[in-house]
């Protein structure tokens, strides 16, 4: 078995190479097709960033604090 090997060492290289490139590239296929689009991850971060620092917006911490806490 190993002398069949030893003789076929180039077609075991070949075939290694080309089941890398076909998973490289299929990686690159799911990532680009499962990715979050840009608008959305957009929409996402100006939502976040109108929260606050514990994420809740100004009115609903004065519903959730009774209006106990300032934001000023």
């Amino acid at each position: 078995m190993f002398s069949y090997i030893k003789r076929h060492w180039p077609v075991y290289v070949v075939l290694f190479l080309i089941a890398i490139a076909m998973g490289l590239g299929a990686a690159y296929i799911v990532g680009a097709k499962g990715s979050t689009p840009r608008s959305t991850m957009s929409e996402e971060v100006e939502q976040e960033q109108s929260l606050g620092a514990d994420g809740i917006s100004d009115g609903d911490l004065e519903i959730v604090d009774g209006g106990s806490a300032s934001t000023e």
